[in-house]
């Protein structure tokens, strides 16, 4: 009985922990796309190639003149438009140059932001 309410409350706070981490990496990530709303920098990036389950590789120059190579998982719609070779769009943070959205994304949210600003006055 003692061992079933131990596993039990293992579980529990097993799940909790996971449920935290998970929301503080979004929390973060929104974070970071906000930034790049306000103040990211433009450049193009080429997709390396298309892997796995709806993941790209892109590789981008920052003006800096550094390299950098990231790989992310794309909603399917991103996925399925985009191919390997293909240049694309995107802005990154000048302080945080491995941090980057595509740039059709950030332009949308600087449209609503717009509406909602315009919707105040």
């Amino acid at each position: 009985m003692l061992w079933g309410i131990l596993l039990f409350s293992a579980l529990g706070l097993g799940f909790l922990i996971v449920l935290g981490l998970v929301a503080v990496s979004y929390l973060r990530r929104m974070k970071d796309f906000g930034e790049i709303v306000a103040q990211g920098v433009p450049t193009e990036a080429m997709v390396e190639r298309k892997y796995g389950h709806r993941r790209i590789v892109i590789t981008y120059r920052d003006a800096g003149g550094w390299m950098h190579r990231r790989d992310r998982t794309l909603l399917p719609s991103d996925f399925h438009r985009l191919q390997a070779g293909c240049p694309v769009r995107i802005l990154y943070l000048p302080h945080r140059p491995h941090v980057w959205a595509f740039a059709e994304d950030v332009e949308q949210a600087r449209q609503l932001q717009a509406q909602r600003l315009q919707g105040r006055r």
